[in-house]
């Protein structure tokens, strides 16, 4: 056994050392900084004890764009067949589950990452292959009873990320193998070996590692061999279906598929036209249509549209957003949510739905007295997080006190001559002489915790409609906090 791991560690370092270690830098110089910044904060996050929605949703609501995408995504067939509206990252996270969110997030870094170079036709023709097989693996694993259909597609879809990675680049090589493979007659691993120096596959492996990429199954539900084998099946099919009915080994395939689903093949041939579908809707949402035209046996034609018409994903304000937080948080109060959730969706509320630049939570510590940050989303939010707190009981009695006291919301601006004396705490200096809300939520007349939002990095207004917008999303908190101790909630 040790003698093997030797091996294995010596290939591993021999990988890394030649002509296969230059190619995985080379597209890590230009491809690692778009996947590394998110896909390493969603792994720290998950890995942290601070293992909670708010955890993932706010690493991605920190990125607008994709915040805006992984919303889409989440309101496609593919992840919400039911159709039934998902306006918030932290509700997404709740309805979908941990693992289908971090498969997004994957799948849109990826592909991100990858569309950013030359668009050749290779690389749209391996990611729709590799988007369709994804689904169709992750239909299977689900059919089969699999424990985690997500890290099935997420290892289906990057089984051949050393292709998709190799054409992604603009190199005199890709031109070059590009040219031969246009000869039917050329074998792909023979022109590869001559031209690259190596089979593109043994590519996949060093990125993902590189990357920090699931692309290895593991030996969970069926074991690895019958997991191993819906991987190779899906992407048998995917790779029959890019050729058509009549390729000739589609009714194999056909039937290998039908075994999975334990149906007949005529079943599984309207099935896989239906996954067909679904992963054009998928390639959309993701934001690229070329993709989605490329999928087989699809019937509907994909529009993408445009992240800039998220309004909300970009800080500005958002009416309808804000209209569809409200009504979100209002049925989920009702169906008894927990009170944390609640409390996490009002913040998301307010950050997106308001259009704030930093949104915050802080929390009334009763052994100590002292109201502290636990929760930021937006520009510069570390900083809230590590030097926002001050004594509830502050003999000084400046805004933040008193607000809490009474339970009343503020607009604070320092600016204003009949303030400035209610700022006498290093607190303030925190929004550098600009105006911000602040809001307690409360529990039978007493302050428990304060939102606060600024939008000092933008310097937008706050206006009196903000004020009010901010104020009635807040009262959602307390009435989640209402219910909960009514024993109606939690």
């Amino acid at each position: 056994m040790r003698a093997e791991r030797n091996l294995w560690m010596m290939e591993k370092r021999n990988m890394a050392a030649g002509p296969i270690g230059r190619w995985v830098d080379k597209a890590c110089e230009q491809e690692l900084p778009v996947l590394s910044a998110t896909l390493g904060q969603i792994d720290k996050a998950l890995d942290s004890e601070e293992y909670s929605t708010f955890a993932l949703a706010r690493v991605i609501l920190q990125d607008p764009p994709l915040t805006a995408k992984v919303l889409r995504v989440a309101n496609s067939v593919h992840y919400n067949p039911n159709g039934h509206p998902i306006s918030m990252v932290s509700r997404a996270v709740l309805v979908l589950g941990f693992e289908s969110v971090r498969s997004i997030c994957t799948s849109i870094a990826v592909t991100d990452a990858l569309l950013r170079g030359p668009s050749r036709q290779r690389l749209l023709d391996e990611i729709a292959r590799a988007l369709f097989a994804a689904v169709i693996a992750r239909r299977l694993a689900q059919r089969r009873h699999d424990p985690a259909p997500e890290e099935v597609f997420v290892a289906t879809m990057l089984r051949r990320l050393g292709h998709m990675v190799f054409w992604s680049l603009d190199t005199p090589e890709a031109d070059e193998l590009d040219e031969a493979l246009r000869d039917p007659a050329v074998v792909p691993e023979s022109a590869e070996s001559r031209i690259v120096g190596f089979s593109l596959a043994r590519l996949s492996d060093p990125i993902s590692e590189r990357w920090g990429l699931p692309t290895r199954l593991s030996g969970k539900g069926a074991g690895s061999g019958g997991r191993v084998r819906m991987l190779e099946t899906a992407w048998e099919v995917a790779d029959e279906a890019a050729r058509g009915w009549s390729a000739p080994g589609m009714q194999s395939s056909l039937k290998e598929m039908a075994w999975h689903l334990s149906t007949t093949e005529g079943e599984a041939k309207e099935i896989l036209i239906q996954l067909a579908d679904e992963t054009a809707r998928f390639a959309g949402a993701l934001g690229s249509e070329e993709v989605a035209a490329r999928i087989p046996f699809r019937e509907t034609h994909i529009h993408v549209p445009d992240l800039e018409s998220d309004v909300s994903a970009l800080g500005e304000i958002d009416t309808a957003a804000e209209n569809r937080v409200l009504a979100e948080i209002s049925g989920n109060l009702l169906s008894g949510l927990d009170v944390n959730s609640v409390l996490e969706m009002v913040l998301e509320g307010i950050h997106r739905g308001v259009g704030m630049d930093r949104t915050a939570l802080a929390f009334l510590d009763p052994r100590t007295g002292e109201v502290r940050c636990r929760h930021a989303l937006g520009v510069h939010r570390r900083i809230l997080l590590e030097e926002f707190h001050f004594a509830a009981t502050d003999p000084s009695r400046h805004v933040l006190v008193e607000a809490m006291e009474y339970c009343r919301s503020v607009l604070v601006e320092p600016g204003r001559r009949d303030t400035m004396d209610m700022l006498d705490h290093p607190v303030y200096a925190l929004f550098e002489g600009k105006p911000f809300l602040a809001q307690p939520v409360s529990l039978r007349g007493k302050a428990v915790g304060l939102f606060i939002a600024d939008r000092h990095e933008s310097g937008r207004p706050m206006e009196r409609e903000t004020w009010d917008r901010f104020r009635l999303l807040v009262r959602q908190a307390d009435v989640a906090m209402a219910l909960a101790a009514s024993g109606r909630s939690g």
